[in-house]
């Protein structure tokens, strides 16, 4: 990736400033979604009042928490993020030091009682559709944990997270519902009930396709295989995907935004990790990109709300705007997704980053939420800029090829 000195200089400072203010956190901080952790009986209200709670709080851009008592927690999801950070640096004994911890943390938070190893949010969550109790394991939570276990094993070797990963697999065969037709494959979101989340199946088949890498266990391939060649076939003809869908009606949830970047994410890791890019894939690919890239972002590099909204613009979707950029360059050498990750990250250092290291939460047109989320916007900077990083650590090193040809 093409960096002036002054460039690079810039994000290194950014990255040390934001991994300093969460290491004196001991990354412990708020999440929009965590209200439900306040003494105040919420759930007793009825079912819409929890609901209505987590979007006012979540939207608030005055952060009410410490007048509700909700306590700072370790979210697991966002102690994967670091691990997976950490892991993408050069190594190091403090590298390896921090990692180790982060592990063993992961290892303590983990959810009992279920086949395998698997984890959740450490707060209530609650949506038309389902209440999950805090802690509930998900595909989602436990599927990101998976990619820092897995760079966390390339980097530093530790055979415990390999194996963790294996017993990810097993809560996943296990414990999720896992809806199998002729030409559809769909793993669900949570324990609840069978679902169809574009992007919570992917992350699941991309869990068994990192897996499949280091043991080769081909069942883990053809899930993984068959979970994205259904994921595909949703892709509408302008290149975007929609949120998901219904299983009983097939009706579409239509939202667009971030999830467009988690689903080309997967994409890229499933066929990486299983040496699979048919013409299906590498079109899925290129017309994805070109829909995030053109559709999803302004010139300057601002993200562009769920389409068609315009504002607010949110640390999470600068961050994956960030890191599925630069996953896109690093996998097909496109000059215009090289482009695109260093519009976001020096709009974003520009827009989002206080003083004191952390990232603001979202960018409304007239006001600014300054509100620090260790997980939501904090750990995922850490990542996105780690990716960068990486990838101007790895340019010009004999591994470092790019894969397919698209543009």
């Amino acid at each position: 990736m093409d960096f002036s000195q002054s460039e690079l200089i810039r994000v290194k400072r950014a990255y040390h400033e934001l991994d300093l203010y969460c290491r004196k956190r001991k990354y412990k901080g708020y999440d929009p979604y965590d209200i439900l952790l306040s003494p105040f009986p919420f759930k007793k209200l009825g079912k819409w009042p929890p609901i209505l709670a987590i979007q006012l709080f979540k939207r608030n851009p005055i952060n009410l928490r410490q007048l509700f008592a909700v306590p700072k927690q370790w979210n697991p999801k966002g102690l994967g993020l670091f691990l997976k950070s950490y892991s993408l640096m050069p190594a190091s004994k403090e590298n390896e030091e921090k990692c180790q911890w982060l592990f063993e943390k992961l290892l303590e938070l983990q959810t009992p009682d279920y086949p395998g190893m698997s984890w959740g949010y450490p707060f209530p969550w609650a949506s038309p559709e389902k209440y999950l109790p805090e802690w509930s394991p998900t595909s989602v939570v436990s599927g990101f944990i998976a990619q820092g276990l897995d760079a966390y094993y390339r980097q530093y070797g530790d055979k415990r997270a390999l194996e963790a990963m294996e017993k990810i697999c097993l809560f996943f065969s296990d414990a999720l519902h896992h809806t199998v037709e002729d030409d559809f494959y769909a793993i669900s979101y949570s324990t609840v009930k069978p679902d169809f989340c574009y992007n919570a199946s992917l992350l699941a088949a991309q869990t068994y396709a990192l897996c499949y890498a280091h043991n080769g266990l081909e069942a883990y391939a053809d899930m993984a295989k068959r979970a994205l060649e259904t994921v595909i076939s949703r892709q509408k003809s302008d290149g975007s995907w929609n949120y998901s869908e219904n299983l009983e009606s097939g009706k579409q949830r239509v939202q667009i935004d971030f999830h467009q970047g988690f689903i080309l994410d997967s994409i890229m890791s499933i066929a990486s990790s299983l040496k699979y890019f048919p013409d299906s894939v590498e079109k899925a690919l290129q017309e994805g990109m070109e829909f995030y890239r053109d559709e999803q972002f302004s010139s300057k590099g601002r993200a562009l709300w769920r389409l068609p909204g315009d504002y607010p613009s949110d640390i999470h979707h600068q961050a994956q705007g960030i890191i599925t950029a630069t996953k896109y360059y690093s996998l097909s050498g496109s000059r215009r997704a090289e482009d695109l990750a260093k519009s976001v990250l020096f709009y974003t250092l520009d827009n989002f980053r206080d003083q004191q290291g952390y990232f603001y939460y979202r960018k409304h047109k007239n006001v600014t939420d300054r509100t620090s989320y260790m997980r939501w916007g904090n750990a995922w900077m850490h990542l996105a800029m780690s990716e960068v990083l990486n990838v101007k650590h790895l340019e010009g090193k004999p591994e470092f090829k790019q894969k397919i040809p698209i543009r």
